[in-house]
């Protein structure tokens, strides 16, 4: 090996890198020796050690980077002795091991690239074309031309000149033909390698990467690279080249011009164009511009008459998993700018051929990864590493695939024997059509039923993520449901199996739950203990509900070689009224094996596995379990059953295996992984699953009468198998069906609908007898809905069905985690059943004025007016605006105060046009709340979703919106709310004038306020709506003005020393509607209203208000009062203001600098907190009868009533604290007990 000169000295620097983060696998969670590893470690193992540095690159680095980020995952499956592969160790010194979806990902990428050059080499070589060529006069036989676009860091070159490869060979079996072929004879053959000069190579790529590559093989031990490989870093041409290898450097968006000068120039001896020629890209055409990639494939068809062109690259972009790949690229600078163009094999093929290739065949990941995965080959890879990702894996299969094609004058042997022989592949027509198919076609003939998608009416749902056995229901007697779950791979920030209970509330979002300790009355029964621990962390356990608030938690595991057959009652003492806040207390007990029948076996370890409740009484609960995935190799030869009893009672659970015979002549397969749901207590339903052992699913559904103990298949046509989907009883158009939804597949997705329903009366009926096959009915969902799979249903009404969970790892790019929807299906929707219940804003006048109203024959006997103590009282009111004024409202900032016709600049006069602001920012993105069939936004709860659209459709939202309430009273179906943010939210806070340009010149400040708040300017805010909205009571944690533009608002303001009396969540309230709030359940809300004051808002107007006011906005109509302007009485088409925050303390420090929207408390508020708690648990910890050392420890419930008579204490000390700062009552001293000094009731 020579370098020139030394290489050594002229490597680059390098630095680190990572590849596009991949979360822990779903299934080993990216161990490190058997631990899970943190978040925080395992990104730092992803970090890379050879990103090359490279001065003036030809394109964006970021690009470039792509091929260091795939070279650290295909090193991590040499090291995991997935392919073998002495080269890669050079271009990464560091090893990382990624989980094992990556590294049987890139295996599988390398097994295959290598696979098709290998075997068109040999075609070539064996070609009877070539030896021809000899006959005819030609001194030698051609050599065949191996050429790497993109070639990055690949080694495949190197391998097959220097060292060997291992391939498969293919049996007489055809492995790509089936799905369920997985049985074809591949096993490994003789290692293989092209070094006798027969074989020319020649990587391409931009001159920068190559000449990175060259500088690491520079750097590499002596006798790593032949001495006759001339290694020349600096070189951008040709930085390697050898007798049988070169490296060509070429910016392949000018290929049509450099391509083939460059390899005629820089090539092996002995290239020649016309030369046999395999040409592969692996992962290069759809980072293209989509003319570049045409304009290159057109160069190559015409350039290299007698070649095969291989094409490795992603496709199906608009799913969910191809959302996530797409947005992680785009942000990584890297976007896939063809994926569009060609989001499929049909467009590759067609492109191919548009370009003059004269045959095209097409591959998914679905056929190769069958192919490749198979016989001996098949258990050695499984051997390698536990396995369990198997969504991810049909995800992966669905997002990328490889073309073939061939150009004009390719010889017939090689386009038959090394491209349309080879299995995995499909030929398609000129216009993208496949020859074949091979899979089962869609069931046709049924008119299809609309599903839309709606947000989930309260709170963000508590688990996100997936592998939680699924979700009960727990109806309350006041109507409300709790949804309940345990365990799953969560997958927000702590991305990892949880051992969580769960319980949302529909109405009123997540509830706390609080396990309790260990428990032990006494009165066990003998050889039965209390639950000292509840569940590990688990995933794909079974949740089931057996009695009213009871429900049990059975198998699952940890990792994929530690499944439990365990089994755990857990119990929620759930309070009579469920409010915000409750706190609901789970108890476990671990449930012991009943054996006093020895008919009944315990079932083996399993997880993935089905369960069902049949029924039972209060003491005892009848299920069955189906199916499952053990950690061994399962001899069963149909799916297994056992029936299981539960003893509420005794605490115990007992097996009863059940032996199953067939109606109809066949048994179901052993499945894992499938839906299962009990039509009757005498029959069960299993849809879908995995087939043990094989990369194939079930596509039938299979009916079981538990009291003869038989199986029928249902006559129903359903396309493709799917498991890992969810199957649910559902009312549509007042007919009973199940619905099919979702799910993973071992085909691909164009061949699995979504969502089927499937007619109830086809169970009632069948009796396994040989009847025409019934076809469901499809739903025809939204185009952007997700793609679920492993989450749950829950039906909630007539037409209504709450999906929830769900998501899987999107293999280097991320992970989705489905967002809880609500899906309404058909033309009848039971919205009563599932909404929460807050009054109508619409019942009252509110939207129209200072919110009095009409009493009707619905309100209580009592009066509200009486008891929230109205009319509040006005704010404090400065009629004529001055410096003075201002200044002295603002250094004081006590008290709230309005001032009337104050100078904003030009804003007042043009704001108010619709055409005016979508001239001037109407195509600026903003991000908008989003609630549905609510005027009410509940920040507690939180009961709407953000929306992307344009100033401009804002604009016409809100301007329709007004329109239709100032006509009939009544609101659109989404109510929509604008506060505006920083383009970039995570690290800038919202500023008028630079994010609106063109309306923030319109925006002044008064004199006096603007020089007073610039300097201390924390973020100024656009606001938008329309009315009747009620923005939530919330407190700020920083002074603000709220500068009113277009149209009228009504503000509601309460001082701090209300904070107890407003249910304060964070710094939002949980009382949304003052005008008829739930008094039951928000008692002390009366109190909070006799310190209430309130300001109607109108087009100049600024309302002052100091720091934690809490303040509650409702968006009015301009008509109520007349006002002295009679422009200002016009009907303003909006509601617009601007907000500005500025800091009252000049010391920033005061201040946490993470605080981009003021609701974070200051600094020494949240230390005086922080320093009470730690004074309460101290005194708390241990707490004795005496103060000797060895006295017994303080019974629990006297240190309970000492707590609380502290608390009451402790709030006569704030309100000491608020009586003197408002002048009525005595100083404060600190020395001088709270309870010596109560304040006097206000009157």
């Amino acid at each position: 090996m020579s370098t020139e000169p030394n290489a050594a000295e002229t490597a680059p620097p390098q630095a680190p890198t990572e590849e596009p983060s991949p979360p822990p696998s779903t299934s080993s969670e990216c161990t490190n020796g058997g631990v899970a590893l943190s978040r925080r470690k395992q990104k730092k193992a992803n970090k890379v050690t050879q990103r090359i540095r490279v001065v003036n690159g030809s394109v964006d680095v970021q690009v470039q980077q792509t091929n260091d980020d795939s070279v650290v995952s295909k090193r991590s499956a040499v090291t995991q002795g997935y392919i073998r592969d002495k080269f890669l160790r050079h271009f990464v010194k560091k090893p990382s091991r990624r989980s094992p979806l990556i590294n049987r990902g890139y295996y599988l990428r390398m097994a295959i690239m290598t696979d098709l050059v290998v075997r068109l080499v040999k075609s070539y070589l064996d070609a009877p074309e070539r030896q021809t060529e000899v006959l005819e006069g030609a001194p030698c036989p051609p050599p065949v031309q191996v050429l790497s676009l993109g070639a990055g860091y690949d080694t495949l070159a190197f391998r097959l000149l220097l060292d060997s490869v291992d391939v498969l060979a293919v049996g007489d079996k055809c492995a790509g033909a089936s799905a369920s072929s997985s049985s074809s004879s591949l096993s490994p053959s003789a290692p293989v390698s092209f070094p006798g000069g027969e074989v020319l190579f020649i990587d391409v790529d931009f001159p920068a990467v190559l000449m990175a590559k060259a500088a690491l093989m520079a750097a590499a031990p002596s006798q790593t690279f032949p001495e006759d490989w001339h290694l020349r870093p600096q070189s951008a041409d040709c930085p390697i080249r050898s007798p049988h290898y070169s490296a060509v450097g070429v910016d392949l968006r000018f290929a049509s011009t450099e391509l083939l000068p460059r390899l005629h120039q820089h090539g092996p001896t002995g290239f020649v164009a016309t030369n046999p020629t395999i040409i592969y890209a692996e992962c290069v055409m759809q980072y293209m511009p989509p003319k570049d990639a045409a304009q290159l494939l057109a160069l190559l068809a015409a350039g290299l008459p007698n070649a095969v062109f291989i094409a490795y690259d992603q496709v199906s972009p608009l799913d969910s998993f191809g959302r996530v790949m797409q947005n992680t690229l785009r942000q990584k600078n890297s976007p896939l700018l063809g994926v569009q163009f060609c989001p499929d094999g049909a467009h590759m093929v067609r492109r191919a051929c548009a370009a003059g290739m004269c045959r095209a065949w097409w591959a998914d990941f679905y056929r190769i990864s069958t192919f490749c995965f198979a016989g001996e080959e098949r258990k050695r890879v499984e051997a390698l590493e536990d396995f369990d990702e198997l969504e991810e894996w049909s995800e992966m299969c669905e997002h990328y695939g490889i073309t073939l094609a061939t150009t004009p004058l390719v010889w017939d042997s090689v386009a038959t024997n090394g491209c349309a022989a080879h299995p995995a592949f499909m030929e398609y027509s000129v216009d993208g059509v496949a020859c074949i198919t091979g899979v089962e076609s869609l069931p046709q003939g049924t008119e299809a039923i609309k599903g839309t998608l709606h947000n989930w009416p309260s709170a963000r749902y508590g688990f996100e993520g997936w592998g939680n056995g699924g979700v009960a229901v727990e109806p309350l007697s006041n109507g409300d449901r709790l949804l309940v779950s345990f365990g799953g791979f969560a997958a927000g920030k702590q991305h990892q199996r949880v051992n969580t209970v769960y319980v949302h509330s529909l109405q009123e979002g997540e509830l706390r739950v609080v396990v309790a300790g260990e428990q032990s009355d006494g009165a066990a029964t003998a050889g039965l203990a209390a639950c000292t621990t509840h569940p590990p962390p688990l995933v794909f356990h079974t949740f089931s509900r057996v009695a009213p608030r009871t429900f049990l938690v059975w198998g699952g595991r940890s990792n994929p070689s530690a499944p439990s057959n365990e089994a755990f009652l857990l119990t929620l003492d759930v309070p009579d009224m469920v409010s915000l806040g409750s706190i609901v207390t789970a108890r476990w007990r671990v449930l012991c094996v009943g054996s006093d029948d020895r008919h009944r076996c315990r079932p083996s370890p399993r997880y993935r596995h089905s369960m069902v409740n049949l029924g039972g009484t209060a003491d005892k609960a009848t299920l069955l379990l189906v199916g499952g995935k053990t950690s061994g190799v399962n001899a069963a030869v149909a799916l297994e059953c056992f029936r299981v009893t539960v003893c509420m009672r005794r605490f115990t659970i007992s097996y009863e295996a059940l032996d199953c015979t067939a109606a109809g002549g066949h048994l179901p397969p052993p499945l894992h992984s499938a839906a299962a749901i009990a039509l009757s207590s005498d029959a069960v339903l299993i849809s879908g699953g995995v087939l043990l052992g094989r990369d194939a699913c079930n596509p039938h559904l299979w009916q079981l009468r538990l009291s003869t103990k038989e199986w029928f298949c249902v006559p129903m046509r359903l396309g493709e198998g799917r498991y890992a989907h969810s199957l649910t009883p559902v009312t549509v158009n007042r007919q009973e069906y199940l619905l099919i939804l979702g799910g993973s597949s071992w085909a691909e997705k164009s061949h699995v609908l979504p969502a089927l329903l499937v007619p109830f009366s086809l169970f009632e009926s069948n009796t396994g007898s040989e009847t025409a096959a019934a076809v469901a009915v499809p739903v025809s969902l939204p185009a952007d809905a997700p793609w679920w799979s492993r989450h749950s249903c829950v039906t909630l009404g007539q037409g209504v069905v709450g999906v929830i969970g769900g998501g899987y790892t999107c293999f280097s790019f991320g992970t989705f985690a489905a967002k809880p929807q609500l899906l309404f299906l058909g033309d009848i929707v039971e919205e009563s059943a599932w909404r929460p219940r807050f009054p109508s804003a619409c019942s009252s006048n509110v939207g129209r004025g200072d919110g009095r109203r009409t009493v009707t024959a619905l309100e209580p006997v009592y009066s509200y007016e009486e008891l929230l103590s109205k009319p509040w009282p006005a704010v404090r009111e400065v009629m004529h605006y001055s410096a003075a004024a201002f200044l002295e409202a603002a250094t004081a900032a006590t008290q709230p105060v309005v001032f009337r016709n104050v100078p904003l600049g030009a804003c007042l006069s043009t704001w108010g046009s619709s055409a005016y602001l979508k001239e001037t920012e109407g195509n600026t993105t903003v991000s908008v709340h989003v609630a549905e069939k609510s005027q009410l936004l509940d920040f507690a709860r939180k009961n709407f979703s953000f929306r992307r659209v344009t100033l401009a459709q804002l604009v016409q939202h809100t301007e329709e919106a007004t329109d239709l309430f100032c006509k009939t009273r009544g609101t659109p179906s989404e109510t929509w709310y604008y506060r505006s943010i920083a383009s970039r939210m995570k690290n800038e806070r919202s500023n008028v004038w630079t994010d609106f340009p063109a309306l923030g010149k319109d925006f002044v400040l008064p004199p006096g306020a603007k020089e007073y708040i610039e300097p201390r300017l924390h973020q100024s805010c656009l606001r938008m709506s329309a009315p009747p909205l009620q923005l939530w009571t919330h407190y700020d944690t920083l002074d603000n003005v709220l500068c009113q533009i277009v149209g009228t608002k009504r503000v509601v303001l309460f001082p701090p020393s209300e904070y107890n009396n407003l249910y304060v969540t964070g710094s939002s309230s949980a009382v949304i509607n003052l005008e008829a709030p739930d008094l039951v359940r928000y008692p002390r809300f009366i109190e909070a209203c006799r310190a209430a004051q309130q300001v109607i808002l109108r087009p100049g107007d600024v309302l002052f208000f100091p720091a934690m006011w809490f303040h509650h906005v409702t968006t009015l109509l301009p008509d109520v009062e007349p006002v002295e302007s009679a422009a200002a009485t016009m009907l303003a088409p909006y509601n617009m203001s601007v907000n500005v925050f500025y800091r009252h303390f000049s010391d920033t420090a005061a201040y946490d600098a993470k605080d981009l929207y003021g609701n974070k408390d200051i600094l020494a508020v949240t230390r005086i907190r922080e320093d009470l708690q730690s004074a309460v648990r101290c005194v708390l910890t241990n707490p004795r009868l005496t103060s000797a050392a060895d006295a017994p420890v303080l019974p629990p419930n006297y240190v309970e009533f000492a707590v609380r008579h502290f608390l009451q204490d402790l709030e006569g000390t704030a309100s000491a604290v608020a009586d003197a700062q408002r002048g009525t009552g005595t100083c404060f001293d600190t020395q001088t007990p709270a309870s010596h000094s109560l304040p006097k009731k206000r009157e």
